[in-house]
């Protein structure tokens, strides 16, 4: 009995239209998702096959659409699927459906198509790697693999207007397979009593029930038309490795070359594989008319294909063109070291911050993973700011790779460890706590020279530019150093009195933050150190450091001499500290002994007694009252003093007594 030839089959399903969740989550990750995934998927197919460099070429052809297999399946399914969806949605679609059915229309309007063809050379496919490959959150890949959602397939279908995926692999004993994948809608055929599901299978039939098995798939015979050109491809070219097919190929719908989004998305990801020469990408363009010249993206090429984006701040590529180049740069030229961690150990390449912000990138395997790990930047806020590449792999990395990749994402872009078991959760917190302390004992602190002025240390500072992700960075951009200025007037120890020409009592302390005429303010000698810095919006970040032993120091902040960032202010000279709410101490809330109140508002913040060389971190949220209310961009000025013993703002204030 002759064996039933492949064809695209739709087995029973639920209902679903032509926007499902699992391909629309997808459908806006393009160009940067579709490369990382394939390149991601061909890392680890090499590593399984102990290739030493993973070599991986995008090769853009026209073709035939008739060479595409399963065609004519699928248009009969097409038809039948708007007409099933119209009658279950009263005679009309959905506007994102309808686009749906409009490019599938015009793709198949076409006598040819585009076709992308991303080939690698690594172990191939067999049945149970095509079943993982063709399933929702299966994965067979290995321990030490990038990837682990088994899901990430689904980045690539979007990119075909036909929303068709073709798989063809070749083993390294020669053995054959070739499917596909498309995703259309659920629809009624003719007699039957059930819906079929909106996936469709380019296979021999299924195989529900059998263990292990999930469909009947073409090893050679029967599989045509571009499948059976490109195992051959394989067969000839690197003997062993995978094709993904992608037919009426959309261009990412991006009006850009495929070079350019291909090498763009590959070095700004995997610029680690591709310095360690575990990487090449090729891209050629076969398209009439198109130049068919092939450029390679590898070591020799990487630093040039990363200064062609340097300038882009838009995070298109995961890492915005930009904070690729630094880290490229940051991994190449820092002094390497290693760490271990109790769980594996890490590599780390360490530099001095070029940009003045600091950075810690962490790259799994050859891949940039992400620059925000758990509990790392708010320890280095006294640190002179840094750039530090972590490397972590499977074979060094080993239990510390292992809680890693299972704490990142479906896109393995970020860390969460509530995605590990409680165990592994605080195994991996210590892991990271020692690359956290070592990274604290290697850097410098921040210092400033001593300062010795009449008057009180200000540090300005720009704005923060910030990461391209709009998530706020905790971090310093230099070493502070400290601005020689004179004050506006000399500043007297005590409260000035009325004028002769105002007789009459002292005024009410609780209204001296605005007095009409006279101010008072402390006159210090350089007993602090201090740096600050906008930690959001009308917020600071404070660095106190006392040079010699100081008791019971408190500290305010004020306008810098009532002046404004513009300096358009100018009349104005009233002592007015302000109002500080949200406040914490070393990263944890202030207790309330430790705030000064005045008419209900906290308006000073207790240190406690200080030794030598002890550093305090203080974030508060500001407000100020009065003619200021409104003022914007104010530029603020720190300002500590020794506390009254009975805890009274109004008299620490008038005192000035700093010994």
């Amino acid at each position: 009995m002759a064996q039933r030839k492949p064809d695209l089959l739709f087995g029973p399903g639920a209902s679903s239209g032509f926007t499902p969740t699992g391909i629309a989550a997808f459908d806006n990750l393009r160009p940067a998702a579709v490369v990382r995934e394939l390149v991601q998927n061909a890392l680890d197919a090499a590593r399984a096959a102990r290739v030493r460099t993973a070599r991986v070429h995008f090769e853009l052809a026209r073709v035939r659409r008739d060479a595409i297999p399963g065609m004519q399946r699928y248009e009969q399914t097409f038809t039948k699927a708007i007409e099933t969806q119209r009658a279950m949605s009263n005679g009309s679609l959905a506007r994102q459906a309808e686009l749906v059915v409009k490019r599938i229309r015009d793709a198949l309007d076409q006598d040819e198509v585009d076709v992308l063809t991303v080939f690698d050379n690594g172990i191939g496919l067999d049945e149970s790697r095509m079943n993982a490959l063709l399933s929702d959150g299966v994965s067979l890949k290995e321990g030490g693999a990038t990837g682990t959602y088994g899901n990430g397939h689904a980045t690539a279908i979007p990119a075909s207007d036909l929303r068709y995926v073709l798989y063809a692999g070749v083993t390294a004993e020669g053995r054959r397979i070739g499917s596909g994948h498309a995703v259309l809608a659920s629809h009624h055929a003719t007699g039957e009593k059930h819906p079929r599901g909106g996936d469709g299978f380019f296979i021999r039939d299924f195989r529900a029930g059998r263990k292990g098995e999930l469909f009947d798939y073409s090893r050679g015979p029967g599989l045509s038309g571009v499948i059976s050109k490109t195992l051959a491809r394989i067969k000839r070219q690197t003997g062993h490795g995978t094709a993904v097919i992608i037919p009426a190929f959309n261009n990412f719908l991006e009006d850009q070359s495929l070079w350019n989004m291909a090498a763009h998305a590959a070095s700004a990801n995997f610029f680690v594989a591709i310095e360690e020469r575990r990487l090449e990408v090729t891209v050629t363009d076969h398209r009439p008319g198109a130049k068919a010249a092939t450029r390679t993206l590898n070591r020799p090429t990487l630093s040039e294909v990363l200064a062609e984006h340097s300038e882009n701040k838009r995070a298109a590529a995961f890492l915005s063109g930009q904070r690729a180049f630094e880290a490229h740069k940051a991994y190449r030229s820092g002094a390497r070291h290693s760490i271990d961690t109790g769980a594996g150990r890490i590599g780390v390449r360490l530099i001095e911050s070029a940009s003045g912000t600091t950075r810690v990138d962490l790259c799994r395997n050859g891949m940039w993973i992400t620059d925000r790990l758990p509990g790392f930047y708010q320890r280095f806020t006294d640190r002179v700011p840094f750039h530090a590449i972590l490397t972590l792999n499977a074979r060094d990395g080993r239990r510390l790779h292992d809680y890693i990749r299972e704490a990142e994402g479906p896109l393995h872009d970020s860390i969460s460890l509530k995605r590990l078991a409680a165990d592994d959760q605080k195994a991996c917190r210590e892991a990271l706590r020692k690359i956290r302390d070592w990274l604290l004992r290697n850097t410098a602190a921040v210092k400033s020279d001593t300062y010795v002025p009449d008057d009180f240390l200000t540090l300005d500072f720009g704005d923060d530019p910030g990461t391209g992700s709009g998530k706020p960075v905790a971090g310093y951009w230099g070493v502070p150093v400290p601005i020689t200025r004179n004050p506006v007037r000399e500043l007297p120890l005590f409260p000035v009195k009325s004028r002769p020409d105002h007789p009459g009592p002292p005024p009410d302390p609780a209204k001296l933050f605005n007095p009409p005429r006279h101010r008072q303010r402390p006159t210090l000698p350089a007993r602090f150190e201090v740096a600050s810095r906008p930690a959001g919006k009308n917020r600071q970040r404070i660095l106190v450091e006392s040079t010699r032993d100081f008791e019971d120091a408190e500290l305010r902040l004020v306008m810098d001499e009532a002046l404004d960032a513009t300096c358009e202010r100018h009349g104005q000279d009233a002592y007015s500290p302000a109002a500080l709410s949200d406040v914490r101490i070393d990263g944890r809330k202030a207790a309330e002994g430790a705030l000064r109140r005045i008419s209900g508002s906290v308006r000073g913040v207790r240190l406690g007694d200080l030794k030598p060389g002890t550093s305090v971190r203080i974030d508060a949220t500001y407000r100020f009252t009065g003619d200021f209310r409104d003022l914007p961009d104010p530029s603020l000025r720190v300002e500590v003093c020794k506390a009254n013993s009975d805890g009274d703002f109004t008299a620490a204030m008038t005192t000035g007594d700093a010994k």
